[in-house]
């Protein structure tokens, strides 16, 4: 909200915003106080500035006109996706099969929850990498920029370029083709990611400081006094569990901030090997199975996982689900823990806070209080669960595969 509304004004997504001074027309009693910038690429600030447009033209000073108009094109793009993902299923299978999957992409709780609900727009960029697997292998062109469209979005995307790149050279063994695809998508996540800083005239330090958590090390959203953050919807979140019990700092090592880095090096290099050793085979149900392999091993292995990126997770594990006609109760086990988590963590009755401001009170005194160790008990066990879930399930598919 912040952001829309100062990107209007020319001020960069990257600034510390004073609440109380940017809703001076609209004032709640939670828009007081100094907020930072976005965590992501520009476009998703400029997209932000838009809907502040549109709001402040139908409705001006009204926050619920606003907050309705950031969640447009979420919306959007939750029906986008549960529409492409109909014709690829339609197409590669059946249009049972894909009709159950277009309501299962339309309906499951947990995509509205973080989508319609919450606002966030991992939808949007799922939508946009989804587009590019499907045409990986018939047009490497487009599949480059719909996936540098999705990195600029949300940068963990980029890291299924070098993936496909792999996927394209194992598909025809062109070497050129698979290079020219992973030099064009980093090429045009860059362009899109800088050229709106050079337009606007926006300082590239406070950009480089805001997007610097995705590699290196920030303070923590629970302990201001943590060198990095670690927890949320990642397993190492049951280090916060363990300092809750000691009364005091338990971190994990400093090196597993970058233990994501090898780890996702360890997946090309499984699918290097598998190639040489020609053990898979192409096509989009390849192409979703490793992006499934990746995303997961990239959400184990980060100290910091925001529940809303396991969007991503959850698409590639359905789409794998339906394509291998295996037992979809999985798929509904999967979204079930997923938004358990995100009741849990948010805690969800803080959705509530602008029409009933207690309710953000009320959840962030349950979070501090005496009793706030089960919600951190509760998010270690729902993320142990969906990982043993998928981590089972995964290990049974490459058996299959090969």
């Amino acid at each position: 909200m912040a952001v829309g509304a100062s990107v209007t004004k020319g001020i960069t997504p990257y600034g510390q915003y004073v609440l109380q001074d940017i809703f001076a027309l609209t004032p709640h009693p939670h828009l007081y106080g100094t907020i930072p910038g976005i965590g992501y690429p520009p476009p998703w600030g400029l997209i932000c500035g838009d809907m502040y447009l549109l709001s402040s033209f139908l409705a001006p000073n009204n926050l619920y006109a606003y907050v309705f108009a950031l969640k447009l094109p979420v919306i959007a793009a939750e029906m986008a996706l549960a529409v492409l993902v109909y014709r690829i299923l339609k197409h590669e299978i059946d249009e049972k099969v894909a009709s159950k999957a277009f309501l299962l992409f339309l309906f499951t709780p947990f995509l509205i929850a973080v989508g319609t609900v919450w606002g966030m727009f991992d939808t949007l960029a799922l939508f946009f990498a989804l587009v590019s697997a499907y045409i990986l292998h018939n047009n490497w062109k487009a599949s480059s920029l719909f996936l540098s469209v999705a990195s600029a979005l949300k940068l963990f995307p980029l890291l299924l370029a070098p993936l496909f790149a792999i996927l394209i050279y194992k598909s025809g063994k062109k070497a050129g083709r698979a290079v020219s695809f992973l030099t064009a998508t980093l090429a045009l996540t860059a362009l899109f990611t800088f050229v709106p800083m050079i337009v606007y005239n926006w300082p590239l330090t406070n950009m480089y400081n805001a997007l610097g958590y995705h590699l290196g090390t920030v303070n923590n959203s629970y302990d201001s006094q943590s060198t990095f953050p670690y927890g949320a919807a990642s397993p190492f979140n049951v280090f916060t569990l363990l300092s809750n019990y000691v009364n005091g700092a338990i971190q994990p090592p400093g090196f597993s901030v970058y233990l994501w880095i090898p780890a996702c090096i360890a997946v090309y290099a499984l699918l290097w090997r598998n190639h040489t050793a020609k053990q898979t085979n192409s096509g989009f149900l390849s192409t979703i199975q490793w992006s499934l392999l990746m995303m997961l091993t990239f959400f184990t292995t980060r100290i910091w996982v925001s529940e809303q990126n396991l969007i991503f997770l959850f698409a590639f594990f359905a789409l794998t689900v339906f394509f291998t006609r295996a037992d979809l109760s999985k798929v509904h086990m999967l979204w079930i823990m997923l938004l358990s988590f995100v009741v849990v963590h948010v805690p969800a009755i803080s959705f509530l806070w602008m029409p009933y401001p207690w309710t953000l009170n009320s959840a962030s005194s349950f979070a501090s209080g005496p009793l706030g160790w089960t919600r951190l008990l509760m998010m270690a066990m729902l993320t142990l669960s969906w990982l043993v879930l998928s981590w089972h399930f995964v290990a049974r598919k490459l058996r299959w595969r090969t």
